[in-house]
């Protein structure tokens, strides 16, 4: 393996580790010390790559967006359009397993520092960015094109769905989301 590709799984590692911190810490709890002990690698190799935990936060967030992505692409072709591709689409988003529940965990935690860490802004656009898009591909499944009001609603709608799902807590069947989810797609024509 070259030494670009170990630091590349190493980095990977520790991103993986910061989740897990921020999942059951909290952001606070994301010290280059914590991160290290949790990905079992000495703090001195962390400190090339991710010497601050400005920079460990923001590449955490920087992680979600090729992952959401990753998701809608492995949807199958055989989902071609309308409301079940649409709903497709709109529950890769969703935190409806434990690895999209820690992703939400990431999400929500990070987006929230963001409000106060102007460094962090543009990575949280990105992935806000994404999650709209997907909303967007959702629209268009359903026929809706064009329309600015009905995508930010749509939104605002996913990403209100995504918090509820984290903040009713991990024993809750997600029944509900999913029939919210239903119930938001019909009134686009799905």
């Amino acid at each position: 393996m070259s030494n670009a590709e170990n630091i590349r799984a190493r980095d990977e590692k520790v991103i993986a580790a910061a989740w897990r911190v921020i999942a059951r810490e909290g952001v606070l709890a994301l010290t280059v010390k914590a991160l290290a002990d949790e990905a079992g690698v000495a703090v001195s190799s962390m400190r090339y790559t991710m010497p601050s935990q400005a920079v460990v936060r923001e590449r955490s967030l920087q992680a979600l967006a090729p992952r959401i992505r990753g998701r809608v692409d492995a949807l199958p072709e055989a989902i071609e359009g309308g409301p079940e591709r649409a709903r497709a689409l709109l529950s890769c988003l969703l935190p409806l397993d434990a690895d999209r529940r820690l992703e939400a965990s990431v999400l929500l935690a990070l987006s929230a520092c963001a409000l106060t860490e102007p460094a962090l802004q543009p990575t949280w656009r990105e992935v806000d960015g994404t999650i709209r898009d997907v909303c967007a591909q959702a629209l268009r499944a359903l026929g809706v094109r064009g329309d600015v009001v009905t995508l930010d609603h749509l939104h605002v709608f996913m990403n209100g769905l995504i918090a509820q799902l984290m903040n009713r807590g991990e024993g809750r069947p997600p029944q509900w989301a999913v029939a919210a989810l239903d119930r938001e797609l019909q009134r686009y024509g799905g």
